[in-house]
């Protein structure tokens, strides 16, 4: 057992070792670059499209560059062995500007205000709404209308798979059992204390466990 232990504590260190030599920890510090995330990789290797790739009319110099770009159908850019590409801006994954990063959810783009290895921030779902129709010449109600329109709800993003999902207590103690401690502590609460207490638990899992980035 004892032996068993001692090879888990060696390996365990040299993937530390490795991790400290190949990648940078994300905090307050560190410097996101700025660009378009063609998609999730993109943000996963922190090397975005940056500004001076991109083909536009909109002023590279404004603070907010980025949050003009993609008020456009379309964006084009200079791919990285120089040919040019055009891409819906619905299709891009989001964005970083002034180190803060905008997820792109039902063609919105949305901030995540304290990113980590878990984020939550508030985005869109598309709902179908019926509205009662009207006949005129009857002077009663018709047959239904139906309608899309969007509602403000608050989503989980997963910084090591990617996954983007509408919050739910289930997803918070999944991506929570990574930490056995801590989805133990949470799964003692009562469902309305694990509401109110879930913004808690991401913050403490974020500072157990950090997000690194590759360096370079």
């Amino acid at each position: 057992m004892r032996k068993l232990q001692l090879i888990i504590f060696f390996v365990l260190s040299f993937n530390a070792n490795l991790r400290a030599q190949d990648s940078v920890m994300y905090s307050k510090e560190f410097r996101l670059y700025e660009g378009i995330y063609i998609n999730y990789e993109d943000l996963r290797f922190n090397w975005p499209i940056d500004k001076e790739k991109i083909i536009t009319n909109v002023p590279k110099e404004q603070l907010d560059f980025f949050s003009k770009l993609v008020e456009s159908d379309i964006i084009e850019y200079k791919e990285r062995d120089g040919s040019v590409i055009k891409i819906k801006t619905e299709k891009i994954w989001g964005y970083c500007q002034n180190n803060v990063i905008f997820i792109n959810q039902e063609n919105s783009f949305f901030r995540i205000p304290v990113f980590g290895a878990i984020s939550s921030f508030i985005g869109a779902v598309a709902v179908i709404n019926h509205s009662p129709g009207f006949d005129p010449f009857m002077n009663t109600p018709s047959n239904s209308t139906a309608h899309s329109i969007k509602e403000f709800r608050p989503f989980l993003f997963d910084f090591y798979s990617g996954d983007i999902t509408e919050f739910s207590l289930e997803k918070l103690e999944e991506y929570l059992s990574r930490d056995i401690s801590l989805v133990s502590e949470f799964k003692q609460l009562r469902k309305k204390k694990k509401k109110e207490y879930a913004a808690k638990y991401i913050r403490l899992f974020n500072e157990k466990h950090p997000v690194f980035f590759p360096k370079g």
